[in-house]
């Protein structure tokens, strides 16, 4: 609780400034694609802008829970908070579940902006529970796989290039935009492996009440486990 309350303290200070960025790339790309491509999928069942809204919901819970790795980073590099951390009888799995909170409180509310967004432009799209089930544990996924970057970069470029590599691939490849169908056999088989693809779906069946795909929402489930099983391993190394 410590430590959520640290870097909650910290979204506090910087609201607005997270604010804005919860609010600018969502609404361009609503804009962008919503709006230019709105009603040119052919044999769509649903409207583009109802397709696009989840997948914009699932990818901006992605992207700022995976944000916490730029806080760990400046607390390592100028703060110096880890190297205390170090030194506290804390053990690895507080430090990497109150992080992977932390990152996840971001991620859930940036989530939410876009559902508000999705209000004001009057997109069809569905408010249940399944669709907080599937953006949290969208958000405590991604911000678990941050930990684990975030120890491995040595400097703020390498944590840029690992956000590059990981983050911009899923972000457009994974049915945020356009359904997995229009990729190669091929490709679609890689590209739902992916973290982002199950989390889109979850999302996208929640929003347009549809049964979850509860095999898909394990799968999720079992990387995240992953994820945070990882994130330990990095942390006691770089604790060492």
């Amino acid at each position: 609780m410590a430590i959520l309350l640290r870097e909650n303290i910290i979204l506090k200070r910087k609201f607005w400034k997270y604010l804005a960025s919860w609010v600018v790339s969502p609404l361009l790309y609503f804009v962008a694609f919503g709006w230019a491509g709105r009603g040119r999928m052919v044999g769509a069942e649903v409207d583009y802008a109802a397709f696009l809204l989840p997948g914009l919901v699932a990818m901006s819970a992605m992207t700022h829970s995976f944000g916490i790795s730029t806080e760990i980073n400046i607390s390592r590099f100028y703060w110096k908070t880890f190297d205390e951390i170090r030194t506290a009888p804390i053990s690895d799995w507080v430090y990497v579940v109150g992080e992977t909170m932390s990152g996840a409180v971001r991620g859930i509310l940036a989530a939410c902006v876009v559902v508000l967004l999705g209000l004001i432009f009057r997109v069809n799209f569905a408010f249940t529970p399944s669709l907080l089930f599937a953006v949290v544990l969208t958000a405590l996924v991604f911000s678990a796989l941050a930990i684990s970057t975030a120890m491995l970069a040595k400097t703020h470029a390498d944590q840029g290039m690992i956000s590059s590599f990981i983050i911009t691939p899923m972000a457009f490849l994974c049915g945020t935009f356009f359904p997995l169908g229009a990729y190669p056999d091929w490709l679609r088989g890689v590209i739902q492996c992916l973290p982002l693809s199950p989390a889109a779906n979850l999302v996208r069946a929640a929003a347009h009440h549809q049964p979850l795909p509860w095999l898909q929402a394990l799968y999720l489930a079992a990387i995240g486990l992953v994820f945070l099983g990882a994130a330990m391993a990095v942390v006691r190394r770089a604790k060492d």
